[in-house]
């Protein structure tokens, strides 16, 4: 066999793993108040919509069920009961071998993407509902205690940072708790509808907006714009003097987060760029990061 194919071979079974895990996850937080609603159904099948092609019989089977259930575009009692035992069914007999917990065997920056996918997951179930009450608000603690040695990835530790605030305060809280569900909205992109695409991050947009200046400035675009194909948005930029980075550095003026998540970033909310630019700003580097909104406010 190949190295190219091993190589395939490889990177199609992390593929698979950070699906698992993030699909355990999102079902962990659909549950974590003791039920499942219809917005929460839909959510969950908006996901397995999305991961449509991308290979695990688990992701292609439960997409079929809970299309069913949804098919009259109502979820009654019954069909309810029967995806929370669903859900409930697949985190007890979770397949150990494609979601690690543990080092054992695996490189750190691997299992960070497992648990990180997993986290994203869950932060998707808590907001289905469109709130964060105290039940939900609990099992965000507790999966971040368990894991809060295990993951070492720059955008992880910002968020736990922006997190810390909201977790130390009285989960009654009305007011505490939809700042809450901003937060974990902002991470994921928000909630996604049947048939869209997944969003990507907002958590880390310059607010307020930073002025866009495009004469002789660098910018590094990410994502996936709804104005056009990268190479069309790369020559926009250049037809206003500025100049186009293949990946962020020191010397970037502008990260531009187009509105929707890359099928081949290594989450489904964020890609390395993103990563690469949180953790540059982290040591002290000045690059703005701006929605693919704002970026074509700028152009006018």
């Amino acid at each position: 066999m190949s190295d190219s194919t091993h190589l395939l071979k490889f990177g199609h079974a992390r593929l698979n793993g950070r699906q698992i895990s993030e699909l355990l996850g999102l079902c962990r937080g659909l549950i974590a108040d003791g039920k499942i609603v219809q917005s929460e159904a839909e959510s969950l099948y908006a996901w397995l919509i999305d991961q449509e092609g991308m290979g695990h019989p688990l992701v292609e089977t439960l997409r079929t069920q809970v299309g069913q259930m949804l098919e009259d575009e109502v979820l009654d009692t019954g069909e309810s009961e029967e995806l929370m035992w669903l859900v409930q069914s697949l985190i007890d007999n979770r397949l150990e071998t494609e979601v690690p917990l543990s080092r054992n065997g695996l490189p750190i920056h691997n299992l960070d993407d497992y648990q990180i996918s997993a986290l994203l997951g869950l932060c998707r179930g808590l907001i289905a509902d469109g709130k964060v009450d105290r039940n939900e608000a609990d099992m965000l603690h507790i999966w971040l205690t368990a894991h809060k040695e295990t993951i070492h990835n720059p955008v992880m530790l910002a968020f736990r940072n922006k997190l810390s605030t909201f977790m130390d305060k009285n989960p009654e809280d009305a007011d505490n708790n939809v700042q809450l569900l901003q937060l974990l909205s902002g991470l994921i992109g928000g909630k996604t509808e049947v048939g869209e695409c997944l969003r990507a991050t907002m958590l880390w947009l310059d607010d307020p907006p930073p002025e866009v200046v495009f004469e002789g400035r660098k910018f590094c675009l990410t994502g996936k714009f709804s104005c056009g194909k990268r190479i069309q948005c790369e020559d926009k930029v250049r037809a206003r003097g500025g100049a186009c980075q293949s990946s962020p550095n020191k010397a970037t003026d502008y990260l531009v987060i187009g509105s929707y998540a890359e099928k081949t970033w290594i989450q489904s909310a964020y890609g390395r760029k993103i990563e690469k630019t949180v953790e540059l700003r982290a040591g002290g580097s000045p690059i703005r990061i701006i929605s693919e909104e704002h970026w074509l406010a700028s152009m006018v």
